[in-house]
């Protein structure tokens, strides 16, 4: 893992201005149109895309150029995948606080059963530590999770608990210092965001995304390896098949 090279990367391409312009720009239009719920949706779905496709790049080449702002559906669909994935996922926390919620309801009904509220006490406190529990886990789970999602490219990949654990455990020093830089530049670039009169922290975020992005495919690199790990050039897509019945 070359760590400082994921940080200076992004400027290191020529077009890294017009990229970081465009990632901003969308996440200035979330905000803008938030009140349509739609949109923000989208353009999470686009950004997350984007990462994943630098993910892929990164592993075939670390001195791979940014990707280009096209194919905007492939990064659609991607970008949709993991937040599915990343929801399933988040699903244990939230049946861990749902005996919590329905246990206040109940105390907002009965508010004098002294009963009730020691339960409420009880079950709230165990639930609320086994959700945080859980959340430090998925934290730490969460960049095999996207790796191999980005890599394998099929929505069962997020999902897969066995490979998924065997990246965790076998890179774990490395995932947990690709955690500490991504803590880091985030809480670095948030601020320096808010100075540009916070809207600077929509292309600053970004920023921090494709360092993400960076980091992320030199794990994918080293817990997937590619085939060939000396040939750097990005695959081709294949060419369409023409349609028999049209001929």
């Amino acid at each position: 893992m070359d760590y400082g090279k994921a940080l200076k990367a992004v400027f290191e391409d020529k077009n890294w201005i017009g990229v970081i312009l465009v990632g901003g720009a969308l996440g200035l239009i979330s905000l803008l149109l938030v009140w349509t719920i739609i949109v923000p949706f989208l353009v999470a779905a686009v950004l997350y895309g984007y990462m994943m496709q630098y993910i892929r790049d990164v592993r075939y080449n670390p001195d791979a150029h940014l990707p280009d702002w096209t194919d905007w559906g492939k990064k659609l669909a991607d970008g949709f995948k993991l937040m599915i994935v990343q929801l399933i996922w988040s699903l244990p926390i939230f049946i861990f606080l749902m005996p919590v919620l329905f246990l206040f309801v109940l105390m907002g009904i009965y508010p004098d059963s002294d009963t009730l509220a020691v339960i409420t006490g009880l079950t709230s406190s165990v639930m609320v530590i086994l959700a945080m529990i859980y959340g430090v886990v998925l934290f730490f789970l969460m960049p095999a999770i996207t790796v191999n999602l980005a890599v394998r490219e099929d929505f069962s990949a997020g999902l897969d608990i066995g490979e998924i654990f065997r990246i965790t455990k076998s890179y774990f020093a490395d995932i947990l210092i690709i955690l500490i830089i991504l803590v880091g530049i985030s809480y670095v670039a948030n601020w320096i965001g808010l100075l540009l009169l916070f809207f600077g922290v929509f292309f600053t975020s970004f920023w921090v995304m494709l360092v993400q992005g960076h980091l992320y495919g030199q794990l994918a690199r080293l817990s997937i390896p590619v085939a060939n790990p000396d040939d750097t050039s990005l695959p081709v897509p294949a060419a369409p098949q023409p349609d028999p019945a049209t001929n």
